[in-house]
């Protein structure tokens, strides 16, 4: 199974900030390397990072990216801020249906190279003159993708439950740019909040960096051996 781990911001790109200075970008990365590794050592995986450094992405270069792998996830490991100080927990994001059907429209109205599965692929260069068909499989596909991203995200958040406080317990949805590629499922992780001082304190340590990177793991290894 490919596993896209995308590290969110970087460069001169910090992301949010805590009270004590810490920076997102150093807790996105940190942790997408210890998904990275776990998922590495099973030979049920094979993770890719869109960066391994600190080094600056749009979210053009990154939805680039994810066109040219069909990958059977991406995961985007982000750090959550708020003005109320007191707000803490980690959540999941997923991609509002709206938005990706307005991607869809887009791809159809203006095709670009986008690694599909070979069927999908097949299908699409078979009745490339037929927007009709091909709209209906892209959205036949997206409703599969919803699926798997809900069924993920919840098991993620059971395992995060275990080890680490969580700010919403069920999946959220939104119009996100960075899950709106059309070729892969895609989850936003919300590690935790860096505004609450208590907490932008546990995501600098290792300890609890590799608790979320041990939960994350451990529910697609759950997800995807259920499917085999």
């Amino acid at each position: 199974m490919e596993i896209i781990v995308d590290a969110g911001h970087g460069g001169q790109d910090p992301g949010a900030i805590g009270q004590k200075g810490l920076q997102e970008k150093k807790i996105n990365i940190a942790i997408a390397l210890k998904i990275s590794k776990l998922l590495n050592h099973d030979h049920m995986f094979h993770a890719i990072l869109t960066r391994k450094t600190d080094i600056y992405l749009s979210i053009k270069k990154r939805k680039e990216f994810f066109k040219k792998h069909h990958a059977n996830l991406l995961i985007s490991i982000h750090v959550d801020s708020s003005k109320k100080k007191s707000v803490s927990g980690a959540s999941i994001w997923i991609i509002s249906k709206n938005r990706m059907y307005r991607e869809i429209n887009s791809y159809l109205k203006k095709p670009s190279i986008i690694l599909f599965s070979k069927q999908i692929e097949n299908i699409l260069k078979e009745h490339q003159h037929d927007i009709f068909l091909k709209k209906t499989i892209l959205d036949l596909q997206s409703n599969d993708f919803k699926e798997i991203e809900l069924e993920i995200a919840q098991k993620i958040l059971k395992e995060l439950k275990k080890k680490i406080k969580l700010h919403k317990k069920s999946p959220n949805y939104a119009s996100l740019g960075i899950l709106s590629s059309i070729n892969i499922p895609s989850i936003l992780i919300e590690t935790g909040f860096i505004t609450n001082i208590l907490e932008e304190q546990k995501l600098k340590t290792t300890i609890y960096q590799n608790k979320i990177a041990q939960a994350i793991y451990l529910a697609l290894k759950n997800y995807f051996n259920h499917l085999n």
